[in-house]
């Protein structure tokens, strides 16, 4: 048989298998359409819920009313997102139900409507409770479904929803509840974070191999200077203009207490940052985290200026105004210094993006100039070699053998004298240095 066969009988297959399990259920169902526009969720007490939880066979996560403020019981109940609350409750609240289906529990597998730890058929549990834990309601959201709307025939989605306080039926939605699939608490944090906004100061301490680094400007107009800088060096443009201002976000949050073999916070890195309106925020930096993110504590402190020096020649209506607005920034960043500071009671996992400018090293955000290469000395010119004359032979004289009587047995003759050798050449003169 053919590949192309193969896969055409495959694609077949599936398709009459998808349509004979929905014809199996429209046989052993009853589609009761007079519930079609009724809610879910009939006469919900939306006021008086004060927990949330939400669990998935993988994971769970508990959002609990403390104080009247919402916060994520699983992070030490640290704020939680509570526009991200107040559209589930309303969704709950106006949930209608697109299809009413009276099925059996064999069938519920088939939905995925089964509750958490019931296999691998189960569902997405919401349960609702008020005062000391007691129930108000709960429902299962169940596997996701593509249909084509009856009125318009535009694609859509929805997902089965089951309310085990009414049996033998399941519901076809048109929410799609994004929100809550997967279950993860760290996306029902509020990301709300510090905002320094405009720097001043940038102070990197040392660290292994690495001298640390500062840098600061007098002003947000001003360029940023690097301290110590050696001849020949140059702070690199593109990463202080990086730095000019600083907005960071974090995915998910610990509790202080976090063990420090987790964190890597008990022989941090830090950085202190100093802000145009006189705040100071001193960085700790742990070990890498999940999903890419390092953890991080900080502190965070202000000076701020009390009261407005008046400029030259301020008419009275133009002083009025800007005291005014004076007065008003004052107070704003009080409050964010207020707000700012509750957030030292955790550790946060920053994304590793978000720090990335601060964790450079030196040598990493200087340019060095090129050294100017020396002009190559043309070579000397060989000198022209001087003959070297040979020196003259030494004449040896013959012996001359003067005449006389024939010499007695004891007497010796002398030598005659030997001629001197002639003059010795001089050495070659070296060539001019």
């Amino acid at each position: 048989m053919k590949k192309s066969h193969l896969i055409t009988l495959l694609v077949i297959a599936i398709v009459v298998g998808i349509a004979g399990t929905f014809f199996e259920l429209s046989q052993s169902a009853k589609w009761d359409e007079s519930k079609a526009a009724a809610t879910v969720l009939p006469n919900l007490a939306i006021n008086d819920i004060t927990k949330i939880k939400i669990r998935s066979a993988p994971a769970s996560v508990a959002l609990e009313k403390k104080d009247d403020k919402w916060t994520v019981a699983d992070r030490n109940n640290y704020p939680a997102d509570f526009s991200k609350i107040q559209d589930l409750m309303k969704t709950l609240w106006q949930l209608k139900i697109g299809q009413d289906m009276q099925i059996g529990p064999s069938q519920l597998g088939r939905l995925k409507v089964l509750a958490p730890g019931q296999g691998d058929d189960s569902g997405i549990e919401i349960d609702l409770l008020g005062n000391k834990d007691h129930e108000i309601t709960s429902l299962i959201i169940g596997k996701s479904v593509d249909r084509t709307d009856a009125a318009t025939g535009a694609a859509a989605s929805g997902r089965f929803i089951y309310n085990p306080a009414v049996k033998d039926h399941v519901y076809l939605v048109s929410e799609s509840f994004y929100s809550i699939d997967p279950v993860t608490p760290g996306a029902w944090l509020d990301k709300t974070f510090i905002s320094p906004g405009e720097l001043t100061e940038v102070d990197q301490t040392p660290w292994t191999n690495n001298p640390g680094w500062k840098i600061e400007r007098k002003d947000p107009k001003a360029e940023w200077q690097l301290d110590g800088l050696q001849p020949g060096e140059t702070l690199d443009k593109t990463f202080a203009e990086g730095l000019s201002s600083f907005s960071p976000t974090f995915l998910d949050v610990r509790p202080s207490t976090v063990s420090s073999d987790e964190s890597g916070l008990k022989d941090p890195f830090k950085v202190t940052i100093k802000t145009v309106d006189g705040f100071t925020y001193n960085f700790l930096l742990g070990k890498q985290g999940p999903d890419k993110t390092r953890y991080a504590q900080f502190t965070v402190n202000a000076d701020l200026q009390t009261t407005r020096l008046p400029e030259a020649n301020e008419k009275p209506d133009e002083k009025k105004a800007k005291d005014e607005a004076f007065k008003q920034k004052l107070a704003s960043l009080k409050e964010q210094l207020q707000k700012e500071k509750s957030f030292e009671n955790w550790v946060y996992l920053v994304p590793d993006y978000v720090l990335q400018q601060l964790l450079k090293r030196r040598d990493e955000i200087i340019t060095k100039a090129s050294p100017t290469p020396s002009p190559t000395p043309s070579p000397a010119p060989s000198p022209t070699p001087v003959p070297i004359p040979s020196p003259s032979p030494t004449a040896t004289p013959e012996p001359t053998v003067a005449a006389s009587p024939a010499p007695s047995p004891a007497a010796e003759s002398s030598p005659a004298p030997t001629e001197s050798p002639g003059p010795t050449a001089s050495p070659i003169a070296s060539p001019a240095q």
